[in-house]
């Protein structure tokens, strides 16, 4: 079974192309963000530039300043570990879920998603089934806030993830399997710890490729919870779902 992947909207691939100039150097903090020139060199109206612009600015990326214009945000890997730490909270809550609902639809999904990813050769497309097999369960579920809040890290992770792919691509198939394992099985929690995990691993393996491309030095650090305080929080939202 092929599983079709979802298109990507053109503010997000705005959002991509900017964090692509930051991640090759060719944009810095404090650097003015030219959103006609973007608008102009990707042949795109000047809403889906505006659109990225506040979702970068929701990742701490960009800043507007009022009659000045958008601008580089400072950043380092403290930023970045810190949207990784949040993306795996709520990837916690969404597995767990999951877990409990058991959906054969869903099911069926992951398990045709999990298949394609172990059989995955392709950087690429690894990336983009790994994506899908996220989305899928945040699509199951379900909750219309929660959603909304899982989306709005589709900017800064997915990018930033890009950079420590090949590193985290072995562990990343251990942390899918042993996920999709414990949602078949109903294991709420052990959903919930491997996703938690997985995403964790994937952040520091994005840290790792970006301080190895010079992007940036290590920051401040930013504290993780520990699993079992994040698992009761998780357990705690998951009984009101």
């Amino acid at each position: 079974m092929t599983v079709g992947l979802v298109r990507v909207p053109v503010s997000d691939q705005v959002a991509d192309h900017i964090l692509g100039l930051l991640f090759a150097g060719e944009l810095r903090a404090g650097d003015r963000i030219d959103l006609d020139g973007l608008a102009a060199s990707l042949g795109v109206s000047r809403i889906p530039v505006r659109e990225a612009l506040a979702q970068l600015e929701r990742d701490g990326i960009a800043r507007t300043e009022h009659h000045r214009g958008a601008f580089v945000a400072d950043f380092d890997a403290g930023t970045v570990r810190e949207a990784f730490e949040l993306y795996a909270l709520l990837s916690g809550l969404t597995s767990f879920r999951v877990a409990r609902r058991r959906d054969p639809g869903a099911l069926a999904a992951l398990t045709a998603l999990r298949d394609e990813i172990m059989a995955a050769t392709d950087l690429d497309r690894f990336e983009s089934l790994a994506r899908e097999f996220r989305r899928v369960i945040n699509l199951a579920a379900g909750g219309p806030h929660l959603r909304a809040l899982m989306r709005s890290f589709r900017g800064l992770v997915p990018a930033a993830a890009r950079f420590g792919m090949a590193e985290a691509m072995p562990g990343e198939r251990e942390y899918i399997t042993a996920e999709l394992g414990a949602i078949v099985g109903g294991d709420c929690a052990a959903a919930a710890r491997m996703a938690i995990a997985h995403i964790r691993h994937s952040g520091q393996c994005a840290i790792s490729g970006l301080m190895a491309a010079g992007i940036f030095t290590e920051g401040p650090a930013v504290s993780e919870s520990p699993p079992d305080e994040l698992l009761a929080l998780i357990e705690s939202l998951g009984a009101r779902s």
